[in-house]
């Protein structure tokens, strides 16, 4: 089986621009490769196959696939070489079960604080996201995370915004909103709800916000659920006429 990565233009190699280990670089490129679709669930990868397909030496690659096996996105299998996992239910489960708990805190915590500067920031934030709605290859999980960092920003517990930002920096994540934004809809529905969230933060109605916050969460958890159920749902054979 053929693969493809997604790698920088250029060489993997370490530069004056880019400093850090070979290691890093194979592991982003494995990564990306897998959380964009580019290398389909159910691959098997084996290192030297990986290797050759990017041109470095098996080292890297095997503390790439050590590291991304620690992170759920492949098992290791008997005979050597790993095996790309699919995005599971109890992975979306987990991801939004926690950031139900943290980040609803963090809002309630937030609200009240923006100052004109960040709820400007939120605003365009939104209003980018708008004039992308109908771009599905859009950065669709850069844009997501950065909303809701920014839309905590002036939580002033700095240990559950350190936790949120290592929850985003989970590569599930990028499954997750991958498997979300395959449906349009949800696209334009995520926007109107940001947009919304952005509004109840400039009020003085702290419940508005933060039901607002928790009804979020809770749809794009369900959303996410029932477009994986869909996609997994065999399609009915063709009735010939």
């Amino acid at each position: 089986m053929s693969m493809s990565f997604v790698r920088p233009a250029g060489s993997l190699a370490k530069t004056a621009q880019d400093p850090r280990p070979l290691a890093v670089r194979v592991y982003e490129s494995v990564r990306d490769s897998i959380v964009t679709g580019q290398i389909e669930p159910n691959t098997q990868l084996v290192q030297e196959q990986v290797a050759e397909a990017l041109g470095v030496s098996r080292t890297p690659v095997r503390d790439a696939l050590l590291r991304l096996a620690h992170e759920n996105l492949v098992t290791q299998i008997s005979g050597g070489g790993y095996l790309v996992n699919d995005l599971a239910e109890q992975d979306i489960h987990d991801i939004f079960e926690v950031r139900q708990s943290l980040e609803s805190l963090a809002v309630r915590l937030s609200f009240g604080h923006h100052t004109p500067g960040q709820l400007t920031l939120l605003r365009a934030l939104v209003d980018d996201m708008a004039e992308r709605a109908a771009d599905p290859n859009a950065p669709w999980f850069e844009l997501n995370r950065d909303f809701h960092i920014a839309l905590v920003a002036p939580c002033t517990n700095r240990a559950l915004i350190s936790i949120l930002g290592e929850l985003w920096n989970k590569p599930v994540n990028r499954l997750i909103t991958r498997q979300y934004v395959s449906d349009p809809q949800h696209i334009h529905r995520m926007v109107g709800e940001h947009r919304a969230l952005v509004e109840a933060a400039a009020s003085t109605d702290a419940d508005t916000m933060n039901a607002l916050a928790l009804e979020h969460l809770k749809e794009g958890y369900g959303e996410t659920s029932s477009e994986r159920r869909r996609l997994l749902k065999p399609e009915s054979p063709t009735q010939e006429k």
